[in-house]
């Protein structure tokens, strides 16, 4: 929200956001309601950690709400295309949620979205083609990254209102000229929040590929727009993610040291071994959110600050998190 607002703009965008709300909350209870007559129901498998069936593919609505937002709302350079991007994921996710997709299909989407992106939203950018292209792979891993941590009741909701709280005020306050991207970020927030309610432990729903994939994505996007701001608001959203980036690779690296397929679905995450552990998804989701206030946003804090090594700081970030994921890999 632009800091030069006037007491009514801001009393108009508030509104806005109380609208936003109730709508996200009563699209996902109205959800709940029709789920399961289109046969939206995850049912209980070994490689799961829920027992009853459960509706999922919820995802779907805050994620069609966010991306109207982005279409409509202020321009903000690449706008349509992270909208466009946002439905079109959401659309594969409920049906690979409804029906199932062969995973080679969906990672050649989500490739081939996270390729497109940095070279449709910074069509000026003075970047090589080969950095385009690493900076595309890395928007698909953090794409298929929040999708694997999508599996414990609260998690990812969690940390998509950590990162689009935390960097929408740092920004807000610090580092960014472009209000309308902050927008971006509380828009996510207010979207997200009955999302967390319902996916609480126990969950009531799952926000399933329809949402995890296309919120995956729009995580990357708020790093990548986070970097073309600044270079300590980027690094910031980094310290963010990073309790998601470090369980994720790690994971995913010692699968393929293991020769495991890293595509077929398993229990290894630092979160699901936990959960499995203390028998209950709700430590591991509040266990991340203390994470988060009492480590990871100090040390963004002092990044958009520069008042540290910045270095230091990162490597820091990853202490907790790095932490949990090896205790749950020697303990459980």
């Amino acid at each position: 929200m632009d800091a030069g607002l006037s007491l009514s703009g801001r009393i108009i965008f508030v509104m806005l956001l109380l609208c936003l709300l109730v709508a996200s909350t009563l699209g996902l209870l109205l959800y709940l309601k029709v789920a399961p007559y289109w046969g939206l129901v995850d049912h209980p498998t070994d490689r799961g950690l829920h027992a009853q069936p459960t509706v999922v593919g919820a995802g779907i609505v805050p994620v069609s709400l966010l991306a109207a937002l982005v279409a409509l709302g202020p321009p903000v350079d690449g706008a349509q295309i992270v909208a466009v991007f946002l439905a079109l994921l959401s659309v594969i996710g409920l049906i690979d949620d409804r029906w199932g997709l062969a995973s080679s299909l969906r990672l050649l989407c989500y490739l081939a979205v996270g390729l497109l992106t940095p070279w449709l939203m910074f069509q000026e950018s003075p970047m090589s083609g080969v950095a385009l292209i690493a900076v595309g792979v890395g928007v698909a891993w953090c794409i298929n990254l929040f999708n694997f941590m999508d599996g414990a009741d609260g998690l990812a909701p969690a940390q998509l209102l950590c990162v689009s709280v935390g960097l929408g005020l740092m920004a807000h306050f610090g580092l960014s000229d472009n209000p309308g991207w902050v927008e971006w970020c509380a828009w996510a927030a207010m979207c997200g929040l009955p999302l967390l309610w319902l996916n609480w432990p126990p969950a009531k729903l799952f926000m399933g590929d329809a949402g995890a994939i296309p919120l995956g994505f729009f995580l990357a996007v708020l790093g990548l727009v986070a970097f073309d701001q600044s270079m300590l608001l980027g690094w910031a959203w980094v310290v963010l993610m990073m309790p998601f980036f470090l369980d994720a690779s790690i994971t995913l690296l010692i699968r393929l040291a293991l020769g495991q397929a890293p595509h077929v679905a398993h229990r290894d995450h630092a979160y699901q071994r936990l959960t499995l552990m203390v028998g209950s998804p709700l430590p591991v989701t509040l266990g991340l959110l203390a994470m988060q206030v009492i480590w990871q946003y100090p040390l963004a804090i002092l990044i958009i600050n520069g008042q540290r090594s910045l270095p230091l700081l990162v490597l820091l970030s990853t202490i907790p998190a790095l932490t949990v994921v090896v205790y749950a890999r020697l303990r459980a």
